[in-house]
């Protein structure tokens, strides 16, 4: 137990041995099998320093490359980020290769002080774009992986529709192919594109008509609502235990037959006179133009004989105990 203890708490080795002395021109490559975090203090004074094929699984966070590096290989290894500041005082890099490591994402601002910068391999990783700083006016060439997300990333920097044309010339590679980027983008994104786009301009009809057939629907329904609840008279419930009636009269107003009585009435101050002929006016209705009129003595009645428990739909009276007529439905 003691000497585990004792083997975690060493610093671990440096995965390389690098001389004080070491030249400008420095080529390390395979020069270890398992680097976990490569620290960058050993680099000091070279300008050209190859570190591919060595296992290498992040670098330091105090990393920063030197401002006299002009060329840096860290191709094949493992690393999946890097410092954001690791290019800062990058003034003098040209030549960058981060090909097949494991980067998802790059900072915005990564190459913002790359300036010199003439070759950027980015091939191999799965970063879903290119940071719009890598884009220098010294850029000249530019490779990623043949995917349709990073290259739609970069299409409009590597476009070049004038015949004196300075955007760099950028490349989608594949283990087994080169494609020039717009053209892969054409041939291989665009079709993808239109289909995900007919897609979805297909659900948005398919949606707009299902919402025209719901409000429509809706509509139609409480239209009708409106119709089923619109009739010629005040509809009763169902549960009232008598038959709808409309009843005229006179000298019943105040008794407790009066009190029980359908919703509509008609009342009269006196027999056949209405209240506007006791104001000393006749009214059309009562002239005698309109004969022939009824004889004040006669009395005309018709009568059926009720059966059962039906109630009268009509009835007209006009005096308290004198005969009625009734009407009542058809069985």
């Amino acid at each position: 137990m003691l000497l585990l203890l004792l083997r975690h708490a060493a610093p671990s080795s440096p995965c390389f041995t690098v001389p004080p002395d070491a030249p400008a021109q420095l080529d390390l490559t395979n020069s270890s099998h398992e680097c976990a975090e490569l620290d960058w203090g050993l680099f000091q004074q070279q300008t050209r320093l190859q570190l591919s094929h060595n296992g290498i699984g992040a670098l330091s966070p105090s990393s920063r490359v030197k401002p006299g590096l002009e060329e840096l290989d860290l191709s094949h290894n493992r690393l999946r980020e890097l410092p954001a500041a690791f290019l800062s005082p990058a003034r003098g890099l040209r030549h960058l290769q981060l090909q097949h490591n494991q980067l998802r994402q790059l900072p915005a601002d990564f190459f913002a002080n790359a300036t010199a910068l003439q070759s950027l391999r980015l091939e191999g990783n799965p970063l879903p774009a290119v940071p719009r700083t890598a884009f220098q006016a010294s850029l000249r060439f530019l490779a990623v992986a043949c995917r349709c997300d990073v290259v739609g990333s970069v299409l409009e920097r590597c476009a070049c529709s004038q015949p004196n044309c300075t955007a760099p010339q950028c490349r989608c590679l594949t283990p087994h192919r080169d494609f020039n980027a717009p053209d892969f983008y054409a041939q291989e994104c665009w079709s993808n594109v239109g289909l995900v786009a007919g897609m979805a301009g297909a659900a948005s009809v398919v949606a707009v008509l299902l919402l025209v057939a719901a409000v429509l629907c809706y509509r139609r329904r409480k239209a009708a609502a409106s119709v089923a609840t619109v009739g010629w008279g005040k509809r009763e419930s169902t549960a009232a235990p008598r038959q709808p009636r409309y009843i005229s009269r006179a000298a019943e107003i105040g008794t407790t037959e009066a009190a029980a009585s359908p919703d509509y009435e008609n009342v009269f101050m006196s027999p056949c006179i209405a209240p506007a002929a006791a104001q000393g006016w006749t009214p059309g209705w009562q002239e005698k133009q309109y004969s022939p009129q009824v004889p004040a003595d006669d009395n005309y009645f018709l009568e059926v004989e009720a059966v059962g428990r039906d109630q009268p739909i009509y009835a007209n009276t006009q005096y308290h105990g004198e005969d009625s007529v009734y009407v009542v439905p058809d069985q």
